[in-house]
């Protein structure tokens, strides 16, 4: 009787252990990430991420799905397909309008004037030699300015059908200058540091932050609102891989202009030419911008919401659990 007795007790010390213990290392597992980026300067957090290992030292184990369209990487990310993602706000501002789903925002990028991540460039041949001479020719852009696209011919005082536009993927740009199909193309970084200035002219730097607005709220890294619920500590160990990628990139310039290098080779021998947007944490957002960008938006035809900046920006007791 005395030897079950014994057997009994160890066997409930066991199981209590267990029920102590097991909630801890689940929360202590890995977890499996998979992170939208595009091809655009604008991933360079996530990019230093990885490359620096930040997400494997805070148990993430990351993938990158790259993305051409940021429409449909907005749309997989809630759908479930993927976790974490980088979007120009543009594309956060219409999901809201029209899904009525919003993007939990915990890091921003922004663009200046006086730091040209993007600009309108054209052939030395072509006729193109300001901006306002698109007029009639065939303008091509990228996915990820699609939704700037009447706000800057607003501005010019033109309209859709006064220019032959074309949106073509990221990586097809510069092959279409080169081609000479096209009049002037818009691009963003890492297209613009390689670019070979005896063969192109700058039309206008900072066209986004010159025709749209200034400062420029160029993209929004976030998650979809479950992500807290469905992974417990996963908000604090991405923000803490983050914000030691975003360390680098503002401390170590030149180590992340080679991260990008790696992942785009043709801008790897004139990478350190590379213009990297301004991190912002989530505290340093400008949200005046943001906002001042979703009424720019509504007033010439891009379906935008007013922006309700609880509803954006998660909550940050969800960092500290």
């Amino acid at each position: 009787m005395t030897k079950l007795l014994n057997i009994l007790i160890v066997v409930l010390a066991a199981a209590l252990v267990f029920v102590i213990l097991y909630p801890q290392i689940q929360q202590n597992r890995p977890i499996n990430l998979k992170f939208a980026c595009d091809s655009s300067a604008t991933s360079l957090p996530i990019l230093v991420g990885m490359d620096e290992s930040l997400f494997a030292k805070n148990r993430i184990k990351a993938t990158l799905v790259f993305y051409s369209d940021p429409d449909q990487a907005l749309a997989d990310l809630f759908a479930g397909k993927v976790d974490v993602g980088v979007f120009p706000w543009s594309t956060v501002l219409k999901r809201i309008a029209t899904k009525g789903e919003t993007l939990k925002v915990f890091m921003g990028e922004e663009y200046r004037q006086s730091l040209p991540v993007d600009a309108i460039v054209a052939p030395l041949k072509s006729p193109v030699k300001t901006v306002a001479d698109i007029r009639g020719r065939r303008f091509i852009y990228p996915p990820q300015v699609r939704d700037y696209i009447p706000v800057m011919l607003t501005d010019l005082g033109m309209r859709p059908e006064d220019i032959k536009l074309s949106e073509v993927p990221f990586s097809s740009l510069t092959q279409e200058l080169a081609a000479g199909t096209c009049d002037a193309a818009w691009l963003i970084e890492p297209l613009l540091c390689p670019l070979d200035t005896t063969q192109y002219r700058i039309v206008q730097y900072s066209a986004l932050a010159r025709f749209v607005f200034q400062p420029f709220p160029g993209a929004a890294i976030g998650f979809a609102p479950r992500f807290p619920q469905t992974y417990r500590q996963g908000p604090k160990r991405l923000k803490i891989a983050t914000d030691a990628a975003m360390a680098i990139v503002e401390t170590k310039g030149d180590l992340a202009k080679q991260v990008l290098a790696k992942y785009f080779p043709y801008s790897a021998k004139f990478s350190g030419f590379c213009r990297l947007p301004e991190l912002q944490r989530n505290t340093e957002i400008n949200k005046t911008a943001v906002k001042a960008l979703a009424l720019r938006l509504k007033l010439t035809g891009v379906p935008a919401d007013t922006v309700n900046m609880q509803n954006i920006f998660p909550d940050p007791l969800i960092f500290s659990r």
